[in-house]
């Protein structure tokens, strides 16, 4: 049986919002939502203790703060962040993680601006680091699918845009209300669909403006900084590299696409993009949240003064 490309990405998107719930549903079981991962001090620091520098990074977010699809189950690059900076500078860091898988840009806000504790920890804290901005975007693309597939999208994005621009205005005026001080880090979002349908320009092409309006948006505020990892997640190691050849092999037909194939590349369990995980073909896995925790830290260390005491020493 042949489908059509609203078939296509009803399923496509079908198969994400899945993943969603799956990850609500983990979310909910897990210490009321939040990982909270206490640092353990080693010789060395206990040795240095009265010189080293506590450093508490919240980190606020979507799925890819809380770390879906993580294999250790430690939260992603809110666990990795931390160990990294323990790991090259002499500080003790306490992180908590309030990433939440599903969570559009608003109920972002929502849950800061209705949960005391998250607003205690926000307001305390050193270092703050965010994701938002993809679900926003998939709910676009879910509700809007017959525009996608003919190529018309273009007619209501520049009125979404201008509403998920006022929204993330308002989720970074919120976070400031709380704590004016703190370093923001945001990370971008990326198409995890590419590797496997690369012929989908359309996914690349909103992906791409998606990231760059967040980018304007978040760093014309003092104190923000933006992380992009939209590129390397959304291509994988098929990056900088010629790309023909895995175009010419894309399963994404639109005018000869069977439901079986389409259902197989999704199930298929040998992820084609290095840097996402197999089980969801969605979020980063390991190596995707290590490149995650990679960008980060080049950018906090690039903006160091921002957080680092200038008399904490490098391990």
């Amino acid at each position: 049986m042949r489908i059509n490309g609203k078939k296509i990405i009803r399923y496509i998107l079908g198969v994400c919002c899945l993943a969603f719930l799956i990850g609500g549903g983990f979310f909910l079981a897990s210490r009321s939502g939040h990982l909270k991962n206490e640092v353990s001090v080693s010789k060395s620091a206990v040795r240095h203790k009265t010189h080293s520098q506590k450093i508490s990074l919240v980190g606020l977010g979507d799925s890819l703060t809380f770390g879906q699809q993580d294999p250790t189950n430690r939260g992603g690059y809110v666990y990795l962040i931390k160990q990294k900076l323990q790991q090259n500078y002499d500080v003790r860091v306490t992180t908590h993680n309030y990433g939440k898988t599903g969570d559009r840009t608003d109920q972002i806000q929502a849950r800061l601006e209705n949960d005391p504790a998250m607003q205690k920890q926000v307001s305390e804290a050193d270092v703050i680091t965010m994701t938002f901005g993809g679900n926003d975007l998939m709910q676009i693309l879910q509700n809007n699918f017959q525009l996608l597939f003919a190529n018309k999208l273009s007619s209501i994005m520049p009125q979404r845009e201008k509403q998920y621009q006022q929204k993330v205005e308002s989720l970074m005026q919120t976070v400031r209300h709380y704590n004016p001080a703190a370093p923001i880090f945001v990370i971008s979002v990326y198409n995890p669909f590419y590797v496997y349908f690369p012929t989908v320009t359309a996914l690349q092409k909103y992906t791409d403006q998606w990231v760059e309006l967040t980018k304007k948006t978040v760093t014309a505020q003092p104190g923000v900084y933006f992380v992009n990892v939209n590129q390397r997640l959304s291509q994988g190691q098929y990056l900088g590299k010629n790309q023909t050849e895995l175009k010419k092999q894309s399963k994404m037909n639109l005018e000869n696409l069977s439901s079986q194939e389409v259902e197989q590349t999704l199930n298929d369990h040998h992820e084609k993009n290095e840097y996402l995980s197999p089980n969801d073909h969605f979020h980063p896995d390991l190596k995707g949240y290590q490149y995650m925790t990679d960008q980060l830290y080049k950018v906090m260390m690039a903006h160091r003064t921002t957080w680092l005491n200038s008399e904490t020493t490098k391990r």
